[in-house]
């Protein structure tokens, strides 16, 4: 598959915000084990591959770990370390405030960060999450 400079350089960024080393770009196996981060779910809302369950080796081609790293399969098993998004939204205990709401007002929910007293607060837990990865970032 030929690519232009620019989708190259697109694809390199992904890979690398996705968690994976400088060296899986340019220099990868030819196969690769990918550990299920997220839970597979059949069209019923079943879970088919629970977290942590690990994959026949598969190609590691840039675009195939960037499409693969968004269902959730990266190269790495999740462990309470991981700060993919679903290990770290896994962690998140929302917690409900006493907080008397106003019309209008959303409930509020929290995440504190394992490694620092960093207290991430958002509408959703969802939201939360997202605060916690970009702070997370922080301490890398």
């Amino acid at each position: 598959m030929a690519l232009t400079t620019k989708e190259r350089t697109d694809l390199r960024k992904d890979i690398v915000e996705l968690g994976y080393g400088s060296e899986m770009i340019d220099d990868s196996k030819p196969k690769i084990i990918l550990y299920h981060h997220k839970p597979m779910l059949n069209p019923s809302g079943e879970v088919v591959r629970p977290v942590g369950t690990a994959t026949a080796p598969l190609p590691t081609e840039d675009y195939f770990l960037v499409r693969k790293g968004r269902q959730g399969m990266l190269g790495w098993p999740p462990s309470k370390d991981c700060t993919c998004r679903w290990c770290a939204s896994s962690r998140i205990e929302a917690k409900d405030e006493n907080v008397t709401l106003s019309e209008g007002d959303e409930p509020v929910a929290t995440a504190k960060c394992p490694d620092c007293e960093f207290m991430a607060t958002a509408p959703t837990t969802m939201g939360a999450a997202s605060r916690l990865r970009a702070h997370a970032k922080t301490h890398s």
